[in-house]
C-alpha cells in the first residue's frame, strides 16, 4: 500500500515537531517527527516530502561553491553554460527529479532549471576535481569537499556518519555532485533510479533529494519568491542564491546543451586576462603580453568598454572608450558581455572593463564575507569597479 500524500492544506494544519541536536555546527537532522524522504512503497522513487522546511542548510561551502572554477569566476560560469555542457545522465536526472517531485508535492512546482543550476554550481553536474559522469549517473571517482573543520572559511561539522559517506571519521565532508553534508543526506536521501541504493554520488538519487530539500515546507518554487527562498535555505548565502537564480533562468530560456557522459569537465576560462585570481592590473598586464604575442598592441580604437570598435562593431557598434557593440554583429569583449551586446565572437578586451557595483559584489561575495571580511570585500568591489 502507498504512503498517503498529504494535500498541501493538510501540511499546514499538521502538527510536526523535528528533533534537531544542535552543536558547534554538528547538527544532525534525525527522522523523528518528518515525513521520511524514503521511496513511495506504492510507487518507486517517488519521495515523500518533509511539511518542514530544513533549518540546516545542505550545502555549507562559503566562498566560490566548488562547481565554480575561481579563475573564472560568476561572471564567465554564467556566459560559458552552453558551452560548459551538461552530461546526458545529468539532464535524465533533474528532469526526472522535476516529475518525481511533481508527483510527491504537485504544490511546489519545482522546476528542473532550477535542480540543475544548483548542480552547476555545486559540482559543474558531477565533473568537479576530475570526477566524470557515467551513464548510470555515478561521479567516479567520487566528489567529496574539504573536511569541514572550521578552517579555511568552512564552517565546523564534527562528524555524523563515521565517516561511511566522506570517508571522514573526525569532521564531515560535503559529498557527491549536490554536495550535501552527511547528516542533511540521511534525511532527504531517496533511491530515484530504482537501483535499490541511496547514493549521494549518483546524480539521480542526489538531484531528486535535491528536490525534496527545496520542496520541504510550503512554497511554490516556479516563483521567484519561493525559488529564493528555498535556495537560500540550501545555501545560506545571498550571492550563491543570485547565481543560483541567474543560471536556472538562463537554462529555462534553452542556454545550454547536452554533452556526452564520461568527459570531465571543460575549463570555462578562455584567457589569463580573465582570471577572477589576479588583480585587475595583473590582468590588464596579462591582456598586454598576449596582445603582444598575437601581433596586436592595444590601441585606442579598439578599447571599448562592452562593444564592437571602428568597422567591426556592428550597425550600432561605437568607438573608442564608449563603444556599445553592434546589433547584428561584430566583434564583443569579454565574458557575458559577449553574449548579451550582439552576434559575432568573444575576443579579450584590451583593457577588462570595469564591472557594475551589483556585479562586482555578486563576484566578491563569492570570495569574501561582506560580514566576517568586509575590508577585503570592499576592496574587491573597489578593483572590481575602477
Amino acid at each position: 500500500m502507498g504512503v498517503h500524500k498529504l494535500t498541501r492544506w493538510q501540511k499546514a494544519s499538521a502538527l510536526v515537531p523535528m528533533a534537531i541536536l544542535v552543536g558547534a555546527w554538528g547538527a544532525t537532522l534525525t527522522s523523528t517527527g518528518l515525513a521520511s524522504a524514503a521511496d513511495s512503497a506504492g510507487d518507486p522513487g517517488v519521495p515523500d516530502v518533509p511539511t518542514t522546511a530544513f533549518d540546516q542548510p545542505a550545502s555549507v561551502q562559503s566562498g566560490n561553491p566548488s562547481g565554480i572554477d575561481d579563475r573564472a569566476g560568476a561572471a564567465d560560469a554564467l556566459s560559458t553554460l552552453s558551452t560548459n555542457g551538461i552530461p546526458a545522465a545529468s539532464v535524465l536526472a533533474y528532469r526526472r527529479a522535476e516529475t518525481l517531485l511533481g508527483k510527491a508535492d504537485p504544490a511546489c512546482k519545482v522546476p528542473w532549471t532550477l535542480i540543475a543550476a544548483i548542480g552547476r554550481v555545486e559540482s559543474n553536474h558531477g565533473r568537479t576535481g576530475g570526477n566524470s559522469v557515467n551513464a548510470e549517473g555515478v561521479s567516479t571517482p567520487g566528489i567529496y569537499g574539504i573536511p569541514l573543520n572550521g578552517a579555511n572559511s568552512t564552517a565546523r561539522v564534527n562528524d555524523t556518519d563515521n565517516g561511511s559517506l566522506d570517508k571522514d571519521a573526525v569532521f564531515d565532508r560535503a559529498v557527491g555532485p549536490m554536495q550535501f553534508i552527511p547528516g542533511t543526506w540521511k534525511s532527504v536521501r531517496v533511491d530515484a533510479d530504482g537501483d535499490k541504493k541511496k547514493n549521494p554520488q549518483d546524480i539521480d538519487d542526489a538531484a531528486t533529494a535535491a528536490g525534496v530539500y527545496l520542496c520541504a515546507g510550503e512554497g511554490d518554487l516556479s516563483t521567484k519568491s519561493g525559488a529564493s527562498a528555498a535556495v537560500l535555505r540550501y545555501n545560506h548565502s545571498s550571492s550563491y542564491v543570485d547565481l543560483v537564480l541567474a543560471i536556472a533562468e538562463r537554462y529555462a530560456q534553452g542556454d545550454f546543451t547536452q554533452s556526452p557522459n564520461g568527459y570531465i569537465s571543460p575549463s570555462v576560462l578562455t584567457s589569463r586576462s580573465y582570471d577572477q585570481t589576479l588583480t585587475p592590473a595583473e590582468r590588464r598586464k596579462a591582456q598586454k603580453d598576449e596582445n603582444t604575442a598575437n601581433g596586436k598592441p592595444p590601441s585606442k580604437s579598439d578599447a571599448g568598454s562592452s562593444g564592437g570598435s571602428g568597422s567591426s562593431g556592428g550597425s550600432t557598434g561605437g568607438t573608442g572608450d564608449t563603444g556599445t557593440g553592434g546589433s547584428t554583429g561584430g566583434t564583443t569583449v569579454g565574458g557575458i558581455a559577449g553574449e548579451l551586446t550582439g552576434g559575432g565572437t568573444t575576443t579579450p578586451p584590451s583593457d577588462p572593463a570595469p564591472l557594475t557595483n551589483l556585479e562586482a559584489q555578486a563576484q566578491c561575495a563569492l570570495k569574501y564575507s561582506p560580514f566576517l571580511a568586509k575590508a577585503s570585500y570592499d576592496n574587491c568591489v573597489y578593483d572590481f569597479t575602477h
